[in-house]
């Protein structure tokens, strides 16, 4: 409560009261007439002037004392305009509360909806995953087949390359051998030695020198020409290098001379040297195959049979390390009138008979494999060694 404007409105009015009422009783005793009144009644208008007066100065009081008391006297028409706005402005902020209300309700409503449908989606996600998962493994492995096919596109393509390089090697020969005989042909063996453990380096020069002269002597028995007049071609550098590799070894070596490339009749013979170690495969007397042979079967044909066993004999010698003919594949030979006394042997056998095949000498890596054939009947009578 404003007390100060409480207490200067009492005292204001209790001075007027008291000032009007002296000024009436002097009106009064004096019997003063204003307007043709009589005294009685001026003094009752001086009252009422007085009250008036009291009003208007409490009015003007409170005017001068309190600032809402002035605003309500001079501002109320532009309050109650602004009252009026605000009160519309409120009603207007309700309607679009009650506007935004709605459109809440309506977005909680579409929210809703959204999560349900994301709840959906994971769903579906959950279910796609593992389809997903094996799509990309199998992708992966896709992508491994792709690896390992242009792998082998690439293997594919270098074999092209080497069968073209081979081809076009071998039109060369056909060629040479449409121009002219063939003397020697590539990677055939023109002459073999083994070389002991502990050989000096003059022994292992000797040793090449004579494989060069085996090598023109092959040459010359095939061609008809002197050994003289055959030429051989190596490469001097490496043929160092090959003696260096022999001389003075703790183990034994053998070396081979082998044809580098087809040569026509008088053509020099290129020749290059193949040193490898040797050791002892198989001791004389050795039995390297052993069959028994039925006489008396339907399907019996001794020269096939015989056949068959001496493959044997080489692909077991082979599989036992030996080293085959580069050319041939194989590694040794049997003389072909053993070969026929054995058959001839094995048709005039009766009953079943036993096979032997056995190591002719000391057999070492190099060979050939010399053999021998020993035919006995199965109550052990030897009836024929080769």
């Amino acid at each position: 409560m404003n007390w100060r404007l409480i207490l200067t409105l009492i005292i204001v009015s209790g001075v007027m009261a008291y000032l009007g009422d002296v000024l009436g009783m002097r009106i009064g005793k004096k019997r003063i007439t204003l307007f043709g009144l009589r005294p009685r009644d001026t003094s009752r208008l001086i009252t009422a002037i007085t009250g008036m007066v009291i009003s208007i100065a409490i009015l003007v009081t409170m005017t001068v004392i309190s600032e809402n008391v002035r605003t309500a006297l001079f501002s109320m028409k532009f309050i109650q305009g602004q009252l009026q706005s605000l009160t519309r402005e409120l009603q207007e902020s309700r309607s679009e509360s009650q506007l935004m209300s709605l459109t809440l309700l309506d977005s909680e409503k579409r929210l809703r909806e959204q999560q349900e449908g994301l709840v959906s989606v994971q769903e579906e996600l959950a279910m796609i995953q593992p389809r997903l998962e094996e799509a990309q493994e199998s992708l992966s492995r896709i992508q491994k087949e792709k690896e390992q096919l242009e792998f082998e596109k690439a293997a594919l393509t270098d074999s092209v390359e080497s069968l073209k390089d081979e081809s076009e090697t071998l039109r060369k020969g056909l060629i040479q051998i449409r121009s002219g005989r063939i003397a020697v042909f590539a990677g055939e063996i023109l002459g073999q030695s083994a070389i002991e453990p502990m050989s000096n380096r003059d022994d292992v020069e000797g040793v090449f020198q004579e494989l060069r002269r085996q090598a023109e002597y092959v040459v010359g028995a095939r061609t008809g020409l002197s050994p003289d007049e055959i030429v051989l071609a190596v490469d001097l550098e490496k043929e160092m290098e090959a003696i260096d590799a022999c001389a003075g070894q703790a183990n034994r070596k053998f070396v081979r001379v082998l044809a580098l490339a087809n040569a026509i009749f008088g053509e020099d013979i290129r020749i290059d040297y193949e040193v490898k170690e040797s050791f002892l495969v198989y001791r004389k007397g050795e039995v390297l195959f052993s069959q028994s042979v039925d006489r008396e079967s339907a399907r019996y044909d001794p020269e096939s049979e015989l056949h068959l066993m001496l493959r044997l004999v080489n692909r077991k010698a082979i599989q036992d390390s030996i080293v085959p003919d580069p050319v041939t594949g194989k590694v040794g030979a049997l003389d072909a009138t053993d070969f026929y006394e054995a058959v001839d042997i094995l048709q005039k056998s009766g009953g079943r008979v036993n096979v032997e095949v056995s190591a002719a000498e000391d057999i070492y890596t190099e060979g050939p494999v010399r053999i021998t054939l020993s035919i006995r009947p199965e109550d052990g009578e030897i009836q024929r060694e080769d």
